[in-house]
């Protein structure tokens, strides 16, 4: 079970803001992923990571450690065993990530704003 973020995951801030060192990386997909965070707890897709294969995808770390605590889908996965929020905590802790889905999104778009023109 992992318990830190890929190398390249968006979510770290020593990432490449734009995608550039996520394959296939597609800002449109980026933004449908809105509907893994908000205001409150409540269930919401978990998002996965861009390094699992499909259709057997893997929870983010990056987004467990940051916005996962308000979905009550990562607290599910945590009483089954699928995802160790603990030591996510303990993993990330030192780790500089974006503190919200909305300002990692926002880099990102004025990343592929700025390569576009």
């Amino acid at each position: 079970m992992k318990t830190a973020p890929c190398p390249t995951c968006p979510w770290r801030k020593t990432s490449t803001v734009g995608g550039a060192d996520i394959p296939n990386f597609d800002i449109d997909l980026m933004r449908g992923l809105s509907n893994t965070v908000g205001r409150g707890d409540a269930f919401r897709p978990i998002m996965a990571c861009h390094g699992s294969a499909r259709g057997a995808e893997e929870p983010c770390i990056g987004y467990v450690a940051v916005e996962g605590w308000s979905n009550l889908s990562v607290r599910m996965a945590a009483i089954h065993g699928r995802v160790d929020i603990k030591a996510i905590d303990e993993t990330c802790a030192d780790l500089e990530l974006w503190p919200s889905f909305a300002e990692m999104l926002e880099a990102y778009e004025w990343a592929a704003e700025a390569g576009a023109t």
